[in-house]
């Protein structure tokens, strides 16, 4: 048994940068489901932001790239990006900001490839495949340094549009929302069509827009070095966090894989004694949290005030709000208004005593909310949280609310009373929880039987289509549908001529008998 283990044991790499906390929390996720399995996992981490938290895996050995002298001041550009969550109308105009940021994520790649002896200890490693989000093009770059043939690109989003040359999945923006979102649906009317088509070139521009600093430093450092993009896409497989019992459906392709519910696959534990009697001082308990990207801390003052107003108004019903600065004494005079710079947010999900929860939609909350069977208050902020509320309400899973309804205490008190007294969210919820609870396979089973399948086989080539080297013309067949339009515009003009020059035969004809006559 021991030799049978052995050899079916396989070590992989995780490239995961210290650049937000949901970030690392999925790839850890993704980690130690290997690690159950029985693999070896490394998780590499270069730390781009030194205010996240490390990668919080069980089992998994990590490797921090830590420097002496770094330039912080993309860290005051992720806050200033953070401000903007809040002020920015729609997502794309955020994208200015954080678009800096990738000239500082260059600096941590050519501060990664230089630290001392690691790039050799990773080719000692022998590591059978790599994984990691394809947001930063270092890691494929990192991958073929070191000698890693075979890897898969594991999105903590649900969707990628605008990358079909790397993920080689079509878009399409005519009936599926673009992952930078936009307030509407699947069903859309024409400007919302012209507007989907916008936000996802904004999103294509976004990651691709930073390629030749990537290449540069690559180049600069190692002559001759593959185009960054073409090593991207010569992944073998495509882990998306996205399950089709709740996305809006899409085209897909044969690398593509969905796991979305991974990073609920580990369980849950009942609630310590001081949060369980807090869950018992009311009929209801209602969670309010916005995610560590989209802080509370620093949502406009009206927003604030509009929580507080909505507290007063329903004195039966105890809120929870997660908020990170207690010296802000945002709950004060306000009894069952509790507030807490952390909250075990999946347990709490779980507890049958919870009665809805207000969100800002992120990928993971949305997961553990839609696996509880908990009604939602969707309140999202940016980029990708948008697309993911109107998944929510398609799905009948709650109450939809823009950002700014957050300043307009009427709107966002009767948002709750409409979850808390209206039966069928909840109801509609619990439906959902069932069917997704009771699926064939888990996703931790469908990510660990698909990675221990590419570390036995060679890059899974076979799934590549020819499509991601056609130009555009090719593509869409403009050249194909043009040929035919331009035979069926000869063919018109042929019959025009043909039937002037009989109409011309038969009037000579009838002149010259007209004639004879």
């Amino acid at each position: 048994l021991v030799l049978i283990s052995i050899s079916t044991s396989y070590k992989f790499l995780c490239y995961s940068p210290l650049f937000g906390s949901s970030h690392s929390n999925y790839l850890a996720k993704l980690s130690d489901s290997l690690i159950d399995a029985g693999h070896q996992v490394v998780i590499l981490t270069p730390v781009f932001d030194s205010t996240v938290k490390g990668a919080h895996s069980e089992g998994a050995r990590v490797i921090q790239v830590k420097y002496d002298r770094r330039d912080r001041a993309h860290e005051v550009s992720a806050v200033e990006m953070i401000d903007a969550t809040w002020s920015s109308g729609e997502t794309w105009e955020a994208l200015e900001v954080p678009y800096t940021l990738y000239t500082f994520l260059t600096k941590t790649l050519s501060a990664t490839i230089h630290h001392p002896g690691l790039l050799d200890q990773l080719r000692e490693e022998k590591f059978d495949v790599g994984f990691g989000e394809s947001m930063d093009w270092c890691m494929a770059g990192l991958f073929h340094l070191v000698g890693i043939k075979k890897f898969a690109l594991a999105e903590s989003i649900s969707v990628k549009d605008g990358h079909f040359a790397v993920t080689q999945v079509p878009d399409a923006p005519s009936y599926v929302p673009s992952i930078m979102g936009g307030s509407f649906g699947d069903d859309m009317t024409f400007f919302q069509r012209a507007f989907n088509i916008f936000n996802r070139h904004m999103y294509q521009r976004f990651n691709f827009r930073a390629i030749p600093q990537y290449q540069q430093v690559f180049e600069s450092n190692f002559p001759g070095f593959p185009n960054v993009v073409d090593l991207m896409a010569s992944n073998s497989l495509v882990f998306l966090n996205s399950d089709p019992l709740v996305d809006f459906p899409r085209p897909s392709a044969a690398r593509i894989i969905d796991i979305g519910g991974i990073v609920v696959s580990n369980g849950h534990h009942k609630l310590d004694e001081k949060w369980s009697a807090i869950f018992d001082l009311r009929p209801k308990t209602v969670l309010m949290s916005f995610g560590t990207f989209a802080k509370a801390v620093v949502m406009p003052e009206e927003c604030k005030e509009t929580i507080r107003e909505t507290a007063k108004a329903l004195p039966d019903v105890t809120f929870i709000w997660k908020y990170e600065e207690p010296a802000h004494n945002v709950t004060q005079g306000i009894p069952n208004l509790i507030e807490t710079t952390w909250a075990p947010q999946h347990d709490m999900l779980r507890d049958p005593r919870l009665s809805a929860f207000v969100t800002h939609c992120g990928q993971g909350s949305m997961t553990e909310a839609n696996y509880a069977g908990v009604p939602l208050v969707a309140v999202p902020v940016i980029f990708d949280q948008v697309r993911n509320a109107f998944q929510a309400k398609r799905s009948g899973l709650g109450v939809n609310l823009d950002k700014t309804d957050l300043g307009r205490p009427k709107v966002f008190a009767n948002a709750i009373r409409e979850v808390l007294e209206n039966p069928k969210h909840k109801a509609q919820a619990a439906k959902t929880a069932a069917m997704l609870n009771d699926k064939p396979f888990t996703a931790r089973q469908i990510f660990v039987r698909n990675m221990e399948f590419l570390a036995k086989h060679d890059p899974l080539r076979q799934l590549d289509h020819y499509g991601r080297h056609l130009n555009i013309v090719q593509y869409y067949l403009i050249d194909v549908v043009g040929a035919a339009l331009l035979i069926v515009a000869l063919g018109i003009v042929f019959a025009v001529f043909a039937i002037v020059k009989i109409f011309r035969v038969i009037r000579k004809l009838v002149a010259a008998k007209t004639k004879n006559e």
